[in-house]
């Protein structure tokens, strides 16, 4: 029985001894080491083709172009007041002598922008130009 005594003593001055514990770090750096492989390095491998000799390109005769159309302005034949009653008809009867419609088309087409849309709003002093037939 003695020695059952000296046993349970032991036990409780073992237990009242606060037991040393290893800091958590080191056991994970510990542990991180052994799990963790460094990969080995690839090798990196250049193929290189045999040089041959470059193609020689054949010349290419260009192609006909269209000409590009010739747009000259039309040459002036005179400047026209507007006056009032001046009607498009009026107009080409006093410069070319008849009343054709595409005379009065042409003066139209040229003086567009001064006219407007509607190519029978004429305005008394509007300057138009006339075009050579």
């Amino acid at each position: 029985m003695a020695v059952a005594k000296k046993a349970k003593k032991a036990v409780k001055k073992a237990a009242k001894k606060p037991v040393k514990k290893a800091p958590a770090k080191k056991v994970v750096k510990k542990v991180v080491k052994k799990t963790v492989k460094k990969a080995p390095a690839k090798k990196v491998v250049k193929k290189v083709a045999p040089k041959a000799a470059a193609p020689v390109a054949k010349p290419v005769a260009p192609k006909p172009a269209m000409p590009a159309p010739v747009v000259t302005a039309p040459r002036i034949k005179a400047w026209h007041v507007v006056a009032a009653g001046d009607t498009p008809s009026t107009i080409t009867q006093k410069y070319y002598g008849s009343t054709d419609p595409g005379k009065w088309t042409a003066i139209y087409e040229i003086n567009k922008t001064a006219i407007g849309p509607d190519p029978n709003q004429l305005r008394p002093g509007m300057v138009l130009r006339i075009p050579e037939a």
